[in-house]
């Protein structure tokens, strides 16, 4: 787990670096240069398009993860998998055109009446959705590589930042919000174009596939693997984003772009979570391929830890400055109706992450059946769930149905693997982890707190959070809960004082 924590901290460099631009662009400029429609407009037609890519790429993604060590060979360039990777999900993507295009009537009623001005730009979805595809793709394709620092960086730094200057020329008047959501669209064509390039300055890219090397039935599993995914996909991206889309379809724009702008708040505590579980991928796969379960338990207990310390933390930072967060945000009287959905959403957040890589052991495991009938059901709930409590409770709930919806997910799965491979994520370090969280948000009780102009109160969310990081690092050193963050503490000590002797 150690060479995890340590790529993972890589790529996390970039992460943040994209969590800092897209605070910027969520939370300041894409609220003050967006009406609360055009928001939900731009975020809709993105996170519907990554819910039809989770059943359009035909789960090639995880085709690359589960086997591309069967293909794995740098002298011959990965023996040409590159180019079924780039071909296979052309199959999903004419699928998917063909059936958007069938239910195009439906789905302009389905908004007409409380979102219709998401119908004009709803066809913008087959493009972003091509785009998504490949995107997913070749991301896979360079995990499985060792590399995950430049795709990081490209998902995290480039399209955010991106994105925040075509909002921003909007906002100044250079051109319509018709070719602010065309432009937006484009960005990220142009990261499947970056993300080739620089497969080929690796030396990986080849398009040469000898189909003969899907004899012996491989070919089969492949696509009885990947069909299997996909149904599990799809309940996945279900799970996490019908609420939104249920939300503007029977409410209206407004209460889904408020639900949106929470989601995010969050959604930040799961980027360390992103990480980690995209190097530990891989591991976990090829670990249950050789049947090195002793591994696969190291992972599922390390990885339970450090996320539930890395996420706990951001949590702990979150909640305790979130009057502070959601007073500088700009028409804060409209987005502060959010609060109780960060609450909930963030919680539900920190939980499942406490339940470390069960999803990826069920995933890569011979009992990846199961996952995807779990993920069925689950879909099935989110929608139920999401049918019941909106109407009766609006954007809280949409929060308490995904809420609901995700404890119940991640308990199933971590009942699954205890079934399957009678194995738990929690350990007596978790034990202290918890109490390490517990006795920093009492600190945090205890903390004044500032208000007033921007400054003063950018200066108190600094400063809470700076002292309360500090006593969170240092109780967790302190009372050793964490091997891996205890060695990665020393090793940079180290370094430093053979920086200094230097």
């Amino acid at each position: 787990m150690g060479i995890v924590i340590r790529q993972s901290l890589k790529a996390s460099v970039g992460s943040y670096i994209g969590v800092g631009i897209g605070i910027i662009n969520q939370l300041y400029v894409s609220l003050a240069f967006l009406s609360e429609d055009q928001l939900a407009i731009s975020r809709l037609l993105l996170e519907n398009s990554m819910l039809f890519a989770a059943f359009a790429h035909l789960g090639t993604p995880f085709i690359a993860d589960r086997f591309f060590g069967y293909f794995r060979d740098d002298k011959t360039r990965n023996n040409g998998f590159l180019g079924f990777l780039l071909a296979f999900p052309l199959i999903g993507i004419g699928l998917f055109v063909a059936v958007y295009l069938g239910f195009e009537q439906q789905i302009k009623d389905y908004f007409a009446e409380n979102s219709a001005k998401l119908i004009p730009y709803h066809i913008l979805v087959i493009p972003f959705t091509t785009f998504w595809i490949y995107i997913s793709v070749l991301e896979a394709y360079c995990r499985n590589n060792a590399r995950i620092a430049i795709p990081t960086f490209v998902r995290e730094v480039y399209l955010k930042l991106a994105n925040v200057l075509v909002i921003l020329m909007f906002g100044l008047g250079w051109y319509s919000f018709d070719w602010m959501i065309y432009l937006v669209v484009g960005i990220h064509g142009l990261a499947v174009v970056i993300l080739l390039f620089y497969i080929y300055q690796l030396g990986k890219f080849s398009l040469q596939f000898d189909v003969s090397q899907l004899k012996g039935g491989l070919f089969r599993q492949m696509l009885y693997f990947g069909l299997f995914i996909v149904m599990g996909g799809v309940g996945t991206q279900v799970v996490y984003f019908i609420d939104r889309t249920m939300l503007s379809g029977g409410v209206g724009l407004k209460d889904a772009a408020i639900f949106i702008i929470a989601t995010y708040i969050a959604g930040i505590i799961e980027i360390p979570r992103k990480t980690i579980t995209q190097i530990a991928t891989p591991l976990v796969s090829n670990s249950l391929r050789q049947n090195d379960m002793a591994h696969v338990q190291e992972l599922y207990y390390k990885s339970s830890l450090n996320q539930l310390l890395a996420g706990g933390l951001v949590f702990l930072l979150i909640w305790a400055n979130i009057d502070g967060i959601f007073s500088i945000l700009p028409k804060a009287e409209v987005y502060r109706q959010g609060k109780m959905v960060v609450l909930l959403l963030a919680s539900a957040k920190l939980f499942e992450m406490a339940t470390g890589v069960n999803g990826e052991i069920i995933n890569y495991s011979k009992y990846f059946r199961y996952a995807t009938f779990l993920m069925i059901v689950m879909a099935c709930l989110a929608i139920g769930a999401n049918s019941y409590f909106i109407p009766r409770y609006g954007i809280d709930g949409a929060a308490i149905a995904t809420t609901l919806t995700t404890l119940v997910f991640a308990l199933s799965k971590v009942a699954m693997v205890w079934i399957f491979f009678r194995i738990l994520p929690f350990t007596f370090s978790g034990v202290k982890a918890v109490v390490v969280l517990a006795l920093v948000y009492g600190a945090s009780l205890l903390l004044p707190e500032w208000g007033g102009s921007l400054w003063i109160t950018l200066l108190s969310i600094a400063l809470r959070s700076l002292i309360l990081a500090g006593l969170f690092a240092g109780l967790v050193l302190w009372l050793r809960v964490s091997e891996d963050v205890n060695g990665l503490a020393g090793s940079v000590w180290e370094r430093v004082r053979t920086f200094r002797q230097r």
